[in-house]
C-alpha cells in the first residue's frame, strides 16, 4: 500500500470524492446530489489520499476569514472528512490532515478550524475545542420583549438580498470573535438553504431611519407526537442577528408572532442574554443544550498570533513559551511573545521558556475560549505565576469566541 495525498483534478475523482462523503455521513448519492455538490464544493476545494491509484479518503479546505475583534485572519475550514470503511485506520485520515496543515500554511492561513462529533480524533492531529454554543428554546405563546420597538418594520426577502442580511452580520460580527465570513455562494447555499436544499424563511427588520437592524433566516418542522393524531410545529431559527436593543425586541417580537408554534430553537452564543431580553426569563426550557464549537488549529503560530490583537492591557508585556507539535513541525520550539501598541509580536527565542503547552494548549487561550488558569488546570499548560499571569493579559479578548456558521 503506499498514500498518495493530492488535489482532485478530473471530473471522475471529484464524483469519487463526493461519493465516499455522501457514503460516510448517510447523504444522498443519487446523480443530482453529486452535482449540486459541486456547487458548495467546489473542486479546487478538494484534497484525496489515493492507494496508487484508487482514490480511498477525502476531504475539503474551504477558504474563509474570521472575524477577530476587529480584523479578519485567514481560516481554513476543514470538511467533508471521510473515507471508506474498508479502508479506515490504515493511515489516509491522517496523511490527508498533515498534507491540509502543509498547504493552509502555504496558502498563508495561520488557523484552521472544523466541526466534529469525535474530537478525540482530531485532537491527535492539533484541533482543540476552542468554543461553546447553544441552543434556546421557548414557547413563542410566552415570550415577550422587555424593550418595545419604536417604530421600524418587518419585510420578508429572499436570497437575493443576502447583502442585506450580510451588512448586518458584518456590523454584528465584526468587532467580534470567532465568526466566518460569508460570500454570496455561502449565504445562498448554506443560509438561505440547506447545503443548497430546500429553501428557508427570511426577514429583515428596519428601523425608524429605514436602515437595516436585524433579520432571522428560519424554518418550520411538524413532527407527529407518537400515539396521536396531532403534530409538533416547531419554528428552528438557522440564522439571526440584531444590532441593538430595539433590534434584539423585534427579533423576539417576530418570533413571538409566530404562535402557532410549538417551540422555537434559536442557535446562540452560550452567553447570549436573552434572558435578560425576555420580559419572563422562565419561559425559556432549561437545561439549555450546550455543547462545543468548532475545533481551533494553530496551523502556523507566529502568523497566528501576529495577526490578532493584544489584550487589554497587555501593553509592555512579554514571555517565552515552548510549545510542541508532531503533526506540524514548523511550529515547535520556543517563541517570545510581546505586546506593543496593542498588537503582539512573535518571534523564535533562546530563553528559557516560563511556560510549556503544545499546539492544542495555544489554540484553547488563542481566542480566549480557555482562559490561562483553566488550561493549567486541566493539564494543557504548565507555568508558573508570573508567565501565567502574562499569558493571561497577552491572550485576553473582549468576546468569547462564537460562531454560526456548519461547514
Amino acid at each position: 500500500m503506499s498514500i498518495i495525498v493530492r488535489p482532485i483534478d478530473n471530473d471522475a475523482e471529484a464524483a469519487q470524492h463526493g461519493f465516499i462523503s455522501a457514503y460516510a455521513f448517510d447523504g444522498d448519492r443519487s446523480e443530482a446530489a453529486m452535482a449540486l455538490r459541486s456547487e458548495y464544493y467546489p473542486r479546487d476545494w478538494l484534497l484525496g489520499a489515493f492507494d496508487g491509484q484508487e482514490l480511498v479518503a477525502g476531504l475539503a479546505i474551504i477558504p474563509f476569514e474570521q472575524f477577530f475583534e476587529g480584523v479578519r485572519i485567514a481560516l481554513g475550514g476543514i470538511a467533508s472528512v471521510s473515507c471508506l470503511p474498508e479502508r479506515r485506520r490504515q493511515g489516509f485520515v491522517g496523511a490527508l490532515l498533515r498534507e491540509a496543515l502543509v498547504r493552509m500554511r502555504e496558502a498563508g492561513q495561520p488557523l484552521s478550524a472544523l466541526h466534529t462529533p469525535h474530537p478525540a480524533l482530531y485532537r491527535r492531529f492539533g484541533w482543540e475545542t476552542a468554543g461553546r454554543a447553544a441552543l434556546y428554546a421557548f414557547a413563542p405563546k410566552r415570550a415577550r420583549p422587555r424593550v418595545r420597538p419604536n417604530g421600524g418594520a418587518w419585510r420578508r426577502v429572499d436570497a437575493a438580498s443576502w447583502t442585506e442580511l450580510n451588512s448586518v452580520y458584518e456590523t454584528h460580527y465584526a468587532p467580534r470573535n470567532g465568526a466566518l465570513s460569508r460570500d454570496e455562494r455561502r449565504w445562498r447555499n448554506h443560509v438561505f438553504s440547506d447545503y443548497g436544499k430546500g429553501t428557508h424563511d427570511a426577514a429583515v427588520w428596519f428601523g425608524d431611519g429605514g436602515r437595516a437592524r436585524a433579520y432571522v433566516v428560519y424554518r418550520t418542522q411538524r413532527k407527529p407526537v407518537a400515539g396521536s393524531f396531532l403534530a409538533e410545529t416547531t419554528l428552528r431559527v438557522i440564522d439571526w442577528c440584531a444590532l441593538d436593543a430595539e433590534a434584539y425586541a423585534a427579533v423576539i417580537g417576530y418570533l413571538a408572532g409566530h404562535d402557532l408554534a410549538d417551540k422555537v430553537i434559536m442557535f446562540a452564543p452560550a452567553e447570549e442574554p436573552l434572558g435578560l431580553a425576555l420580559d419572563d426569563p422562565s419561559c425559556i426550557e432549561t437545561p439549555t443544550a450546550l455543547w462545543h464549537g468548532p475545533m481551533l488549529r494553530i496551523v502556523d503560530v507566529p502568523h497566528a498570533i501576529e495577526a490578532r490583537a493584544a489584550g487589554v492591557g497587555g501593553h509592555g508585556i512579554e514571555v517565552v513559551i515552548e510549545v510542541g507539535d508532531e503533526t506540524a513541525p514548523w511550529n515547535a520550539g520556543r517563541w517570545r511573545i510581546a505586546a506593543h501598541a496593542g498588537r503582539l509580536s512573535c518571534v523564535r527565542s533562546s530563553q528559557p521558556a516560563a511556560a510549556a503547552m503544545d499546539v492544542r494548549g495555544l489554540a484553547a487561550i488563542y481566542n480566549g475560549a480557555t482562559c490561562p488558569e483553566d488550561a493549567v488546570r486541566a493539564g494543557l499548560i504548565e507555568a508558573d505565576r508570573r508567565a501565567l499571569d502574562a499569558l493571561t493579559a497577552l491572550f485576553a479578548t473582549t468576546y468569547a469566541p462564537f460562531c454560526a456558521d456548519d461547514f
